[in-house]
């Protein structure tokens, strides 16, 4: 052995580092954009999603399809978002199976929602309170900036609810398209 091999793997086994590398860009990545998603429903339950965090999510070319109505780009996200959120006193999203298939610099994503609206109404636990829920299936692209990963396409299909909805959120979500077309 020379004193440029190393158990056959060439100067200080770089050869066989670049596999290895790979690997930890790649999970690097996937939990990148696994803290996305769950940064995105943190902040809807703690009630602080606004212009700044929603440029901490989304892409600035975002479109996003949700049962209230569409919306297209980063500016007024935040007050789209806050059409469909603000109507609830609270809200609990549990979000499961993350599936992240990575193609450089963007990734096809998707994932698993549960999730529990509680009524204006309603009264601080342990009481019993009025409540919203619904499952369904969130699907999308993320896309590496300079800034890290964002969302630039998301699309949620709901499966199934029960309890009493909110009739007034989408009528809430058309008034504010047809204002902001004017």
């Amino acid at each position: 052995m020379t004193g440029t091999e190393i158990n056959g793997a060439g100067i200080n086994g770089t050869d066989r580092l670049a596999p290895l590398a790979m690997q930890v860009r790649e999970l690097s990545d996937r939990i990148a954009i696994s803290d996305l998603i769950d940064r995105y429903f943190l902040a809807l339950d703690q009630g602080r999603f606004d212009q700044d965090y929603a440029s901490r999510v989304f892409a600035e070319d975002v479109e996003l399809s949700f049962p209230p109505g569409d919306h297209s780009g980063l500016p007024g996200l935040a007050a789209y978002t806050a059409g469909f959120m603000g109507h609830w006193k609270r809200t609990h999203h549990h979000v499961t199976h993350h599936l992240i298939a990575l193609d450089g610099d963007r990734a096809e994503v998707g994932w698993n929602l549960f999730a529990t609206h509680i009524h204006p109404d309603s009264p601080p636990p342990p009481a019993p309170g009025h409540h919203f829920y619904l499952g369904g299936r969130f699907e999308g692209e993320a896309v590496r900036t300079r800034d890290g990963w964002r969302m630039r396409r998301l699309t949620l299909r709901v499966s199934w609810t029960t309890g009493d909805g909110v009739p007034s959120i989408a009528k809430v979500m058309d008034d504010a398209r047809a204002q902001a077309a004017r």
